[in-house]
């Protein structure tokens, strides 16, 4: 199967579960990447089916059952998990989200996942005769789910959608599958995407779920990385009238786990008072959302936040190389005073000092570096902010910091409630590394998703303006306004924070239309 993509085969196994048959399935995705169909590509998809089990026709009754599953219409929240057949559940995490669901008035929907594995860990735990195969644990069986549903108008449950618990991918080729709604997905791993979208249409988001079985793969090196990414977590969806909002949780080992500020442990909801940090969108003074920011300081508020980190906290505007040979801009900044400089860096030292209860920690971000380059690059002779540049440079040669001119202006404000972060300097909260905001990649390229998802550690960044999780790697969006000018046409951009809770796990927590929970 070496020849055929991730991708392409992914495709295939969706359109198989959507009731194309094999040669159908074959064809559509033949078309979709460009491949001329052959019947060899047909008999290879109809191998690769049956040996994950794609295309077994005896389902069980308790599958059946599931297929039939309808949610209750009259709720406004749902905890979406998965789990995998002929395995074994982790008890205290069901009894911890049973708890939670009844205290928050939420249904509790578990996607029945199958996996082909006669040779996994635990079937001998679970299943004894060949002809028990296809069945869950009875704790479950009241919450399984193999149906499809729209819980709003721009969002869908996607229980029967059948993705192999080893693809390292469970997002790709399901971008297109809902048309504009958002989507979950069942999957032990937990990734978010947020997709591109026109000017005036609803934010699309794709996320899978987390497990609430327990690890049950195969001795191979599929199975291995499948056992390494196995996360026990679950969604959480809040309906909002004509919005919703979204949150991935993911547990302990033990089975707790914290949601916003609640913590659950035990069987026992609790709301919590212990110490969180936040990793806020980026900031980019100047292009920032004020009611998108009040809500984000709200939140580090009721989230108790001690510490927030900030990415991308001086925008450029005035002195931007990207304008540099646009005149008629340039001059527009100068007209409407957005080109003063000074007046930018008093706006920043303003930022800080308004804040002045929070602890914050600056990582050294690309539009801090515009600064440098400007004083590097340009002939202050023939450009604006002439005295600024003077000064500025007058303070970078007699800087003993060494991390940029950024730090060296607020050291001279004497701006004392923020840490400033060197470009290779680490910060790490938890488990997790947040001194990188992801514009460097490896060996000095550009930073991209897939280089920090195979980063050595667990980290969190920003700069795409766009949340995404991929296994170990999540970035922020962006607390700008989501259309700036030169994010024209299709974006992805959300107004998305993340929440690092005492235990290292964190979340994404979405803000819609101001708003980011209805708890």
């Amino acid at each position: 199967m070496g020849k055929y993509s991730e991708e392409f085969m992914a495709y295939i196994e969706i359109a198989s579960t959507m009731g194309h048959n094999i040669t159908h399935a074959t064809k559509l995705a033949c078309i979709e990447f460009g491949i001329p169909y052959e019947d060899q590509v047909r008999r290879a998809m109809s191998k690769h089916l049956e040996k994950i089990g794609v295309t077994n026709n005896k389902e069980s009754d308790m599958f059946i059952e599931a297929q039939k599953r309808e949610l209750d219409k009259t709720k406004q929240r749902f905890i979406v998990s998965w789990c995998q057949s002929d395995t074994e559940i982790h008890e205290q995490f069901l009894t911890n989200i049973e708890a939670y669901a009844n205290v928050i008035d939420a249904e509790i929907s578990i996607i029945a996942g199958r996996y082909k594995n006669p040779t996994s860990l635990n079937s001998s735990k679970m299943v004894k005769e060949k002809e028990e195969r296809n069945s869950w644990s009875p704790r479950v069986q009241k919450y399984l789910d193999a149906n499809r549903h729209k819980v709003h108008k721009h969002l869908c449950i996607l229980s029967d959608l059948k993705i192999q618990p080893t693809a390292s991918t469970p997002l790709s080729g399901i971008n297109g599958l809902t048309g504009l709604e958002s989507c979950v997905v069942g999957h032990p791993r937990v990734h978010l995407k947020s997709l591109p979208i026109l000017d005036g249409y609803p934010h699309k988001l794709l996320v899978t779920t987390g497990a609430i079985s327990l690890q049950n793969y195969t001795d191979t090196k599929s199975g291995k990385k499948g056992e390494f990414h196995h996360t026990l977590g679950f969604v959480i969806i809040e309906l909002d009238k004509d919005d919703f909002h979204i949150r991935q949780v993911t547990a302990d080992e033990d089975g707790s786990f914290y949601d916003l500020f609640f913590k659950v442990s035990k069987g026992t909801v609790d709301e919590h008072f212990d110490d969180t940090v936040m990793v806020f969108g980026d900031l980019h003074l100047g292009e920032t959302n004020d009611d998108v920011l009040d809500v984000s300081f709200k939140m580090a508020e009721e989230l108790n936040c001690n510490r927030i980190v900030l990415h991308d906290v001086f925008n450029g505007h005035s002195i931007s190389h990207h304008e540099r040979n646009q005149p008629f801009q340039v001059m527009s900044r100068e007209e409407d005073g957005s080109g003063d400089l000074m007046l930018e860096l008093n706006n920043m030292a303003a930022f800080f000092d308004r804040y002045s209860d929070f602890n914050f920690v600056m990582v050294r971000s690309n539009h801090c570096e515009f600064l440098d380059r400007w004083l590097n690059d340009v002939d202050w002779r023939k450009s604006t902010n002439k005295s600024t540049y003077l000064e500025l440079a007058h303070v970078l040669k007699n800087d003993t910091i060494g991390k940029g001119i950024i730090p060296a202006i607020l050291n001279k404000y004497q701006v004392t409630n923020v840490k400033c972060l060197g470009i290779d300097e680490s910060f790490r909260v938890a488990n997790i590394e947040c001194g990188v905001h992801g514009h460097i990649g490896t060996n000095g390229s550009r930073g991209s998703a897939i280089q920090f998802k195979d980063m050595n550690t667990k980290n969190i960044t920003g700069h795409t303006h766009s949340p995404i999780r991929l296994d170990g790697h999540s970035s922020v969006g962006t607390l700008t306004h989501l259309r700036v000018g030169y994010n024209r046409g299709l974006s992805s951009w959300l107004h998305s924070n993340i929440v690092i809770f005492p235990n290292g796990k964190h979340q994404h927590i979405h803000i819609i239309n101001n708003k980011y929970t209805t708890l």
